[in-house]
């Protein structure tokens, strides 16, 4: 019998070693002493590079807080756990954030956080659009939720539930490592509760467009649906829209910006809004601090340059408590400033618990733990906003589930507010 050579052991030799090494390494990147060391990392970064952390006083003081980590976690329950220490921070921003990586399931829903329920915004299955979730693998929906508002130690209890069904929900399966769920829900026009068991899906079939275009009688509804600008095709579906938007206006027209549920994004869309409003370069936040060793200056800021194509007559934004997210504040804040060119600017709030902010985070940054492999996200410039928008509250321009899902729905729904809108900007 013919022994095996040299070749053969040293091959098996090495599989042994190689699976041997990633069983160590999976099981220590998890481990309380592995997880201690992430957090280290995390108040390193941001004593180093966080813009509030400037003051020497503050600094030293968030290096001293601690955490102990007693057992085993995943990513998630990490960034629950240091989320106390994160929230003393109070900037609206910083948390931790767990990678998404191409071979993680997803479920085929997208959801909303309306009127306190979580409603089904898109699908990809049997459910429709429209309907309430009850609870998932038998736990109340409003547990879950709360014990997942800890994702976002920086946001109030209602901004932090928005964002994680907005943001997250969809990921469930991936937060509690399963690769199917059972939801109970309510369809729409319907009190009957409903049992379904789904399973992840690779990639969701996005049927939304970034921007909706409603033409009114006397005016012009620009419905945002989302901030986010992921490829070249959507840069162009957006100055295209943009191009239609000023050809529509006219010295005597109205323009009605609809910016309740835009999902986060970029910058990319205040900016061209913001750009045909104006008639000479304008900076675009009115103070940008920034930090520098023990202390904030201020950064300078390269003018934002006005649109060929212009925006006349009169302009309204609808907003409400949903507008939480960076690309709200960022095209708000510019409307803070005095001076006639705001003058036929106009912001309505749809329910009175919208609050303006004048301070708040930008530029944001990203840190790789070396062992959750999770993201601590911090931000590295602060704005300051001198004054506020002049914003005028209705409720009665609320906005439900159905009118937000459905189309058809939404232009009855205009139909019936039009007259109010132009009423209030008079």
């Amino acid at each position: 019998m013919k022994v095996p050579n040299f070749t053969f052991w040293f091959i098996i030799i090495v599989f042994v070693i190689g699976g041997l090494a990633i069983y160590v390494y999976e099981h220590f990147r998890y481990s309380p002493f592995a997880l201690q060391v992430d957090f280290e990392v995390v108040k390193e970064y941001i004593y180093d590079r966080h813009v509030e952390c400037y003051n020497p006083n503050f600094r030293n003081k968030f290096r001293t807080r601690n955490v102990q980590f007693n057992s085993r976690m995943t990513p998630y329950q990490f960034a629950m756990n240091v989320a106390p220490v994160l929230s003393e921070l109070n900037d609206g921003t910083t948390r931790i954030e767990i990678p998404i990586r191409r071979v993680d399931k997803i479920l085929p829903l997208k959801f909303k956080y309306v009127d306190n329920e979580v409603c089904v915004y898109e699908t990809n299955c049997e459910i429709s659009e429209g309907s309430k979730i009850i609870s998932i693998n038998g736990e109340p929906i409003d547990t879950i939720l709360e014990r997942y508002t800890r994702l976002y130690p920086n946001l109030s209890e209602f901004e932090a539930k928005y964002a994680f069904v907005e943001k997250l929900l969809t990921y469930y399966l991936k937060i509690i490592d399963a690769n199917s769920i059972q939801i109970v829900y309510k369809s729409p026009q319907s009190s009957v509760q409903k049992t379904i068991y789904l399973k992840g899906i690779e990639k969701f079939q996005e049927k939304r467009n970034i921007i909706d275009l409603i033409k009114l009688d006397e005016s012009l509804v620009v419905k945002i649906n989302s901030f986010k600008i992921s490829s070249k095709e959507d840069m162009q579906y957006v100055a295209q829209k943009m191009e239609e938007i000023a050809g529509e206006s006219s010295d005597s027209s109205i323009t009605i910006f609809d910016l309740r549920y835009a999902s986060d994004g970029d910058e990319t869309i205040p900016l061209a809004i913001i750009s045909m409003l104006i008639s000479q370069p304008e900076k675009l936040y009115q103070e940008l601090y920034v930090r520098y060793r023990d202390r904030l200056v201020k950064k300078d800021q390269i003018p934002i340059q006005p649109d060929v194509n212009k925006l006349l007559g009169k302009v309204y934004f609808l907003v409400d408590k949903t507008c939480l997210y960076t690309p709200h504040k960022v095209l708000l804040s510019f409307f803070a400033k005095s001076g006639e060119k705001n003058n036929n600017v106009t912001i309505i709030s749809s329910d009175n618990e919208y609050n303006f902010s004048n301070v708040f985070y930008v530029d944001e940054i990203a840190k790789i733990l070396p062992n959750t492999k999770a993201y601590l996200i911090i931000p590295t410039g602060k704005v300051l906003v001198n004054g506020i928008p002049d914003i005028q509250v209705n409720e009665y321009l609320k906005l439900n589930c159905e009118e937000l899902i459905n189309l058809d729905s939404y232009k009855t729904y205009l139909e019936k507010i039009a007259k109010i809108i132009k009423n209030i900007g008079r």
